[in-house]
């Protein structure tokens, strides 16, 4: 199925599957946003499909709706093996368990799967990203359930947090594969909304013990789910997409929610 790998796409670097959340979702815009202007600045050539982009199909997997799954999955991998890349990034959580643990089950891709922290990691690693400017703040951090528990992947975003210059990251009691779920995903919160914002609360508050005044996830629906807990309960605790965090140690205009609204 798709590409046998000699047929690369020599015109751009990396693949950025954007999402429905960060795409659609007025108040999780700057999480593209800032993910293009991140990547844009370290010179990487970034690949879309805008408007042509379709649901990775997560959650109708997750609420059982296997065969529309299976037709969306099947769909989109005959596009992404034609589009000839080596890697695929995505923003969000449950995107990134979805592409890179449940394709595989539906059909052969020849491309890495990422999440964009870990591929923003990488770009810091080999000097590609420089994080020159001190930001202030003390953060603490989610683990969102699709990356942490499903598949794993833990310490990139924190890898990345300490290496910021100026900020002071803290760890939540809760942390890892002990992490509380913001309740967003899986269809919980369109079907159970009050369930979830109970379940949100829980979290921020699990932050406000930290003494941080920045709640970072990587994840628009968890970045949805605790802005819910922060309102309900008028929290000081700000949340932020860690994206937001790399462009401003970048000293790029970084888009937050406040600049969007």
């Amino acid at each position: 199925m798709g590409n046998n790998g000699t047929n690369k796409n020599s015109d751009i670097d990396v693949f950025y599957f954007v999402g429905c959340t960060a795409s659609f979702d007025i108040n999780v815009k700057e999480v593209g946003i800032n993910t293009i202007n991140i990547l844009n600045e370290a010179g990487i050539r970034t690949g879309i499909l805008g408007k042509n982009e379709k649901c990775c199909g997560s959650v109708l997997l997750r609420i059982g709706q296997y065969d529309e799954f299976e037709r969306l999955a099947t769909s989109n991998l005959k596009t992404f093996n034609a589009l000839g890349i080596d890697t695929l990034i995505t923003s969000c959580a449950g995107c990134y368990r979805t592409l890179k643990a449940d394709y595989e089950k539906v059909g052969k891709f020849n491309f890495r799967v990422m999440h964009t922290v870990e591929y923003l990691e990488e770009l810091i690693e080999n000097g590609k990203i420089s994080l020159k400017h001190e930001v202030p703040l003390k953060v603490t951090f989610h683990d969102p359930c699709h990356s942490g528990r499903h598949i794993g992947s833990y310490d990139a975003p924190r890898n990345v947090l300490r290496k910021i210059p100026g900020l002071e990251f803290v760890e939540m009691d809760r942390i890892k594969e002990n992490s509380r779920c913001c309740g967003a995903g899986g269809g919980l919160k369109a079907g159970f909304g009050d369930i979830q914002n109970l379940m949100a609360q829980k979290r921020v508050k699990d932050a406000e013990k930290t003494g941080a005044s920045r709640l970072v996830s990587t994840c628009p629906f968890c970045y949805q789910g605790l802005q819910i807990g922060v309102n309900a309960i008028k929290s000081h605790v700000k949340v932020s997409d860690i994206t937001e965090i790399v462009a401003l140690a970048m000293g790029l205009e970084a888009q937050s929610e406040e600049k969007a609204t």
